[in-house]
């Protein structure tokens, strides 16, 4: 993808920051690079998802990648209401600047001030907008509440996006966001996320041994699912099944897309 390889380095400008961005500097004094629309990118540091996001290039194609799948299986369009649960420092955001400009309206959510912090300093604006809730993780945000609600209004999300979030929480945990998505979505809302599930497991397991790429070496950094039993916990939630995707995603993750169950 050559345009993804022509990010601006740091320090270098092309042209006026996307509308809505503001020039903040790092620690250092130095300015972030940006996308080829000028839109900033977070540092390294900020970056979830391991190595797979560390250079510039794959960080913005992985959003755009992500939002080819929206698009195609959630009708994510200019008008979209969108709930990015786990925003991080604001990947997909960046990716809908680049790829619409905006959207009807984006909301990004996550645990982790650091990460929140620097989206909503350099990303907020028309159409965007980022908020920190305090829902209990015991590795991101071991204080926190356990609320296991989504800060939303109920029947008003059109896409629900989560990267990597249902895969580190606990299965309590997963059968109470299930059934908030549930209630979050509209009648013909669509939901997006990856974890870890495989055929013929036992039906939770935390950092389960000799799987996937990695040593899981802290809380919850991996939980694995059986299939079975994840979709028995989305029916119950009143969630079915769009599409499956297995194994295809960081680190082995497989791929939902869900929608509301139809009333029989």
């Amino acid at each position: 993808m050559p345009r993804l390889r022509r990010l601006v380095s740091r320090g270098q400008s092309r042209g006026q920051p996307a509308r809505g961005t503001s020039a903040h500097s790092d620690a250092g004094g130095r300015q972030p690079p940006r996308t080829p629309n000028g839109t900033p990118l977070p540092p390294p540091r900020l970056r979830m998802g391991g190595s797979h996001f560390r250079s510039d290039a794959d960080f913005l194609a992985g959003a755009l990648s992500d939002l080819a799948e929206l698009r195609q299986w959630c009708n994510l369009g200019p008008g979209s209401s969108l709930l990015d649960w786990g925003c991080g420092a604001g990947r997909l955001a960046i990716g809908i600047r680049e790829e619409f400009g905006r959207i009807g309206d984006y909301h990004g959510v996550d645990v982790q001030q650091r990460l929140i912090g620097w989206a909503d300093r350099n990303l907020s604006g028309p159409g965007f907008r980022f908020t920190k809730v305090d829902d209990t993780h015991v590795h991101y945000n071991p204080g926190g509440a356990a609320t296991r609600t989504l800060p939303v209004a109920p029947g008003s999300v059109d896409v629900f996006y989560a990267y990597s979030v249902f895969s580190h929480l606990a299965g309590a945990d997963t059968i109470g966001y299930l059934g908030a998505l549930a209630q979050a979505l509209r009648d013909n809302g669509r939901g997006w996320f990856t974890l870890f599930v495989e055929e013929g497991v036992a039906d939770e397991v935390e950092n389960p041994p000799d799987y996937g790429p990695l040593d899981w070496t802290v809380p919850l950094h991996c939980v694995r699912y059986s299939r079975s039993w994840f979709e028995a916990q989305l029916a119950a939630a009143g969630l079915a099944v769009v599409t499956f995707s297995h194994g295809a995603y960081t680190d082995g993750q497989s791929r939902y897309v869900v929608r509301r169950a139809l009333p029989d």
